[in-house]
């Protein structure tokens, strides 16, 4: 953004600063500069602001800052000067109504008379072309050199084009526009308006968009007699909302939706009321239509003048505080180590402690702030899901899976197989970028679907991926989000250049899910035959936590939407990290045994669709206390082995804090399990004779 030091000049006291030290001290305290045009009084800075610094978008607001940065007294010489009035009355000339007191809190107007339109000085000329701007006429000049000098935008209507109210004054309305309504702005263009537009109409149409452009039929043009100056302070969002529905950004816009100062409406109609009768002649109206609908007050913000060296790691002075907040406009009262600053409503960045912190150590200078390692800081509150979130991303990514993050933002096409395991109905977005963003995800396995048909298409058809991220639905017209752990296998597992590997398949999707249970330090989890849609029937499982909570999802996708993704039998599952609960941590040590445990296996041949929960019950049932484990070491199925029949060879561990165990009692039973598998039905296990 440009700004003219000769400007700049006038609100610091003294002759005007050296281009060069302005530069320095503006960038140091925050407004970078980033170049500047010319010498003399006459240069002109290109100056970085930020979004959140409306008032210093113009040279009073910046000239503030550069009085406090070059150590000099801020001055406005333009402060309480006057307009020359006539004798009518500016309400009997034009009346103003605000219908949308939310989207407008005030709205100020003055009335000029018997003006002539002429060009403007050749000073306000000159100043509005080293922006960048060229000349219209003195009227139009003088709202675009108010909004430039204290940022206060404003708009001028030829008051004779705005229809008349019922009682026979040009009306002002500030209203939504109504179905069906058009307006032709000053650049030309016809738009279409609808109730979510905010526009200023006269008694009968809309004659501007409000904070944005005003109408070319109500401009200022070389007939204009008298003029109606509009001063206003708008909602920031019903702003942005009207200036992106159109495409537009204006230099008003670009203001009001950052934030304009409410109490510079009155001050912004003078200053230009004094140029245009400079320059045109005329009389302005007695007094103003200042019509308040919505008071904003200042805002009171505590400082704890003992926060500011534990915040900065460096003592300030109470009185260099106190200096350097009144310099900029803020006022202070103390109470002990507190002080209640009063926030000008002018400074819409200024709404915590911290805010006020940094506005001392910006003009302290940060160059002065210690070079010192912050103290260690163990935070006293933990986020239990957040903690669980990121130990799940180190247990996946030791399994060996690739993190992806993914869009929330999907298709409706590619978000309906999963919606029966949305926490809701589904979310659409109501004003999408386009497909494929109209809904937002029911499960990030979405994400991870995409991903790797991506990788699939190019060659790599060997894919682990996981995601820790969102689930939505919509529950009771409310969004839902769910924190969910998801993974997608695809190709084959243990890949390496001396084995081929083999096909991944429903157990390395069940054994992540085993393994996150067991490295989160919950209670394992169950498995039960799922009914989902999308997933493979047979090859697919629902995951049930020890307290019987839904816990998830895991299985072969089914065949049609694989294929839709261009994969063959993918491995996804997707858990809820909020009904994945931690046991308690022990508070006792437990040392490992003292004496050698002994390991057996038992081969089992049995149907494919018996479950593990069988197999592990009657191994189970009747058990002495010494067995200590059963798992799943090996599962074969092919040459040797019935259709429909799989081996699977469990591992049994039998211990004993208090003795060493004999071969014999450890056989028997190994062999009295064996029986107990063999009493399922349908089962022969290796080396067991039935009956």
């Amino acid at each position: 953004m440009k700004f003219r030091l000769e400007w700049l000049a006038t609100y610091l006291d003294g002759a005007p600063p050296e281009a060069a030290e302005l530069r320095r001290r503006l960038t140091e305290v925050g407004f970078i500069v980033e170049g500047v045009d010319g010498a003399g009084a006459s240069a002109t800075l290109e100056v970085e602001l930020t979004a959140n610094r409306p008032d210093a978008m113009n040279h009073r607001g910046l000239g503030r800052e550069a009085a406090v940065a070059l150590g000099r007294a801020f001055r406005d010489p333009q402060l309480g000067l006057g307009v020359p009035e006539g004798e009518t009355p500016a309400a009997s000339l034009a009346s103003v109504t605000i219908e949308e007191p939310e989207l407008c809190s005030r709205y100020s107007a003055r009335v000029l008379e018997g003006i002539s339109v002429r060009p403007a000085s050749a000073a306000v000329q000159e100043r509005l072309a080293a922006l960048g701007m060229g000349p219209i006429s003195a009227p139009v000049d003088a709202t675009n050199h108010v909004l430039w000098d204290i940022g206060q935008p404003l708009h001028a209507f030829d008051l004779d084009t705005l229809a008349k109210g019922p009682d026979g004054r040009p009306a002002i309305v500030v209203r939504r526009a109504r179905p069906g309504e058009k307006l032709v702005t000053l650049d030309g263009v016809e738009r279409e308006l609808s109730p979510a537009h905010l526009v200023i109409a006269d008694a009968e149409k809309p004659v501007a968009l409000a904070g944005v452009m005003g109408g070319l039929h109500t401009a200022i043009g070389p007939s204009t007699r008298r003029v109606l100056l509009e001063s206003a302070h708008f909602h920031p969002p019903a702003v942005r909302s009207t200036a992106r529905a159109f495409g537009m950004h204006t230099d008003a816009s670009h203001r009001f939706e950052r934030g304009c100062d409410p109490e510079a409406t009155v001050e912004g109609l003078d200053r230009a009321a004094r140029l245009i009768l400079a320059d045109c002649g005329g009389t302005a109206a007695r007094g103003v239509v200042d019509v308040v609908a919505r008071k904003v007050e200042p805002r009171t913000v505590p400082l704890r003048l003992s926060r500011i060296p534990a915040f900065l790691g460096m003592e300030v002075p109470l009185s260099r505080t106190l200096a350097i907040l009144g310099a900029l406009g803020l006022s202070a009262d103390r109470d002990g180590d507190l002080l209640r600053v009063r926030v000008p409503t002018a400074r819409v960045d200024l709404e915590l402690e911290v805010d006020l912190i940094e506005e001392v150590v910006r003009h302290v200078g940060y160059a002065r702030l210690p070079e010192a390692l912050p103290r260690a800081y163990n935070p006293t509150f933990v986020d239990e899901l957040l903690e669980r979130e990121e130990r799940s991303r180190d247990l996946l990514a030791g399994l060996g899976l690739t993190e992806a993050q993914t869009y929330s933002f999907v298709s409706a096409a590619e978000n309906a197989p999963f919606e029966p395991v949305a926490p809701g109905a589904p979310a659409l977005v109501e004003n999408p970028l386009g497909e494929p963003y109209t809904t937002l995800r029911a499960t990030p396995v979405v994400g991870l679907l995409r991903s790797a048909r991506h990788n699939v298409r190019r060659g790599l058809l060997d894919v682990a991926l996981f995601e820790a991220g969102r689930s939505f639905g919509m529950a009771g017209g409310r969004p839902v989000e769910g924190r969910r752990v998801a993974a997608l296998l695809h190709g084959r597992r243990d890949v390496h250049w001396s084995t081929p590997g083999s096909a991944v398949d429903f157990f390395d999707g069940s054994g992540i899910v085993e393994a996150l249970y067991r490295g989160l330090g919950a209670p394992p989890a169950r498995f039960v035959p799922a009914d989902l849609p999308f997933l493979a029937p047979g090859r697919s499982a629902r995951v049930v936590t020890a307290e019987g909570r839904d816990g998830g999802w895991v299985g072969v996708l089914s065949s049609a939407v694989a294929s839709a993704w261009d994969l063959t039998d993918p491995v996804v599952l997707d858990l809820d990290l909020s009904a994945l609960r931690p046991a308690p941590r022990p508070e006792t040590v437990v040392p490992p045994p003292r004496l050698p445990g002994s390991d057996v296996d038992l081969t089992v041949t049995h149907r494919l669709g018996r479950p593990w929960a069988d197999l592990l019950a009657a191994v189970r049932r009747e058990a002495p206390a010494e067995l200590l484990a059963v798992t799943a070491r090996y599962r074969f199925s092919g040459t040797g082995v019935p259709e429909d029949y799989v081996k699977t060879t469990l591992s049994l561990r039998f211990g004993s804090a208090e003795r060493s165990l004999s071969r014999e009692e450890v056989n028997s039973w190994r062999d009295a399990a064996a029986r107990r598998l063999l009493g399922l039905g349908e089962t022969r296990v290796d080396g067991i004779a039935e009956g």
